[in-house]
């Protein structure tokens, strides 16, 4: 299904569910008959958030899942039910993050909705001069969010407010030990500097003393300019930069083509969930990480342990055209030099013969 498409079905189920909006009960809870919040999320990181308050009595489910960009996501018909059946839908609350939601809440006005970020969390970014949206990999401002998540939840259905209260406690004394390693990292990679394809890790680099002197991207969703990739590089060799940063829901191609041409190494970070560790730095090799204590691990280890851009890989086929062209030329040689090897009178009786025949 192509992009177009893809957005015509979204606005006609948008429109579909405008029509037939059932308004929900306006009580103080929205507890379901069995006893459990229907809670749904914008993000795999806000899922996890939400997932840790309700431990033990419901799990949250994510609309847009690690391996998808959130920036460019578009939401199917299905999903766009989810958030109109939910008793509470939470999102960061970033019109560039998530740029679908509020097409979809247009369309379920009556959905209870809880924005986590406000302009006074984000900070200005040197790089892309202007706020970094990214918050949510600082674990600091993650506990501002579980917090005010688990207030919400608290309100909605009190009855297991105890239930909750003990969830928050405990998931809030994780991210203190969380909090801790990253000080101790911070030891290793104080002074490191890179280049990012992405400014998604200002506030995860800024506890670890990480300089980023550079970023690839020039704009969301938009390949960067030759006279803008010439300027990185320029930059990687000024300033003695050691590694570019990338991540899985990013094209590699121009990262690199970027490391060869500067002799640097990779690394690649994830700033959401849903991502497979290949190399089984926090969970076992192939599954894919699915809590956000286990994604900052996983990015100090990736941080850790960079690695040499693949070499110049020349498939057969190719190597196959060369064996040919080589061939044909040598053959060339050879009819050249004999041809030019026999008298004249060798050669016309050569040719009376062959018009004989």
């Amino acid at each position: 299904m192509t992009k177009i498409t893809g957005k015509i079905l979204v606005t006609i189920t948008l429109l579909i569910l405008i029509g037939t909006q059932v308004m929900v009960n306006e009580t103080t809870t929205n507890v379901k008959a069995n006893g459990t919040l229907n809670v749904v999320a914008s993000l795999s990181i806000v899922a996890d958030f939400a997932s840790q308050i309700g431990l033990g009595l419901f799990v949250v489910p994510s609309i847009v899942s690690g391996t998808e960009n959130p920036h460019i996501y578009e939401p199917t018909p299905s999903e766009i039910e989810q958030v109109a059946s939910a008793d509470l839908f939470i999102r960061f609350g970033l019109e560039d993050l998530e740029p679908w939601i509020d097409a979809v809440l247009l369309a379920n006005p009556s959905v209870p909705v809880l924005n986590l970020v406000n302009s006074s969390l984000m900070r200005i970014d040197p790089l892309i001069e202007t706020e970094n949206p990214h918050v949510w990999l600082d674990p600091n401002i993650a506990k501002i969010f579980v917090g005010n998540i688990y207030d919400e939840i608290v309100n909605l259905d009190p009855s297991n407010t105890a239930t909750y209260s003990s969830n928050r406690d405990n998931y809030f004394d994780e991210l203190d030990d969380l909090l801790a390693d990253i000080s101790i990292a911070a030891t290793e990679f104080s002074g490191l500097k890179v280049v990012v394809h992405h400014p998604a890790f200002m506030y995860l680099f800024d506890l670890l003393g990480i300089e980023r002197v550079a970023t690839i991207e020039e704009h969301e969703g938009e390949e960067p300019s030759a006279e803008h990739i010439a300027e990185v590089v320029r930059n990687i060799v000024a300033e003695n930069v050691s590694m570019i940063v990338n991540q899985p829901q990013l094209e590699e191609e121009q990262i690199i083509e970027i490391a060869r041409d500067t002799d640097i190494l990779i690394t690649e970070l994830t700033p959401l969930l849903g991502i497979i560790d290949e190399k089984g730095y926090v969970v076992s090799t192939g599954l894919l990480i699915e809590s956000y204590i286990d994604m900052i691990h996983f990015n100090l280890e990736a941080l850790r342990n960079p690695y040499e851009p693949a070499a110049v890989n020349l498939n057969w086929s190719w190597w196959t055209l060369v064996g040919v062209g080589c061939v044909s030329i040598f053959g060339t040689i050879i009819t050249v030099f004999v041809v030019r090897s026999k008298k004249p009178s060798d050669i016309l009786k050569i040719e009376k013969r062959r018009i004989k025949q």
